[in-house]
């Protein structure tokens, strides 16, 4: 059995520059907050729009047929999936 050799180690004075500059690329004050808050809303509410939604819409749905629980648990993850997706797409960069 062949042992696999450790990665190489970085220099550490090009590891501190390296976050130094990374660091100082950083935004400053409160719009990271700001702007984190936003990325999370945008993030949610498509998740959570789409699962309750389909949950409203499966319950109708079982209702008006006495189908039990059927159509709420299949509409409710498809709710869930469009909104997953919708919020993958809000997220990842746009390639023209």
């Amino acid at each position: 059995m062949r042992e696999s050799s450790p990665p190489p180690r970085t220099d550490p004075r090009t590891a501190v520059s390296r976050d130094a500059s990374r660091l100082a690329r950083r935004e400053t004050g409160h719009q990271s907050f700001w702007r984190s808050l936003g990325v999370l809303g945008m993030v949610g509410w498509p998740i959570a729009i789409g699962s309750v939604g389909g949950t409203i819409f499966g319950r109708y749905l079982d209702a008006q047929f006495n189908t039990g629980l059927r159509y709420t648990l299949i509409l409710m993850m498809a709710g869930i999936l469009i909104g997953c997706f919708a919020a993958w797409k809000s997220v990842t960069p746009k390639h023209d």
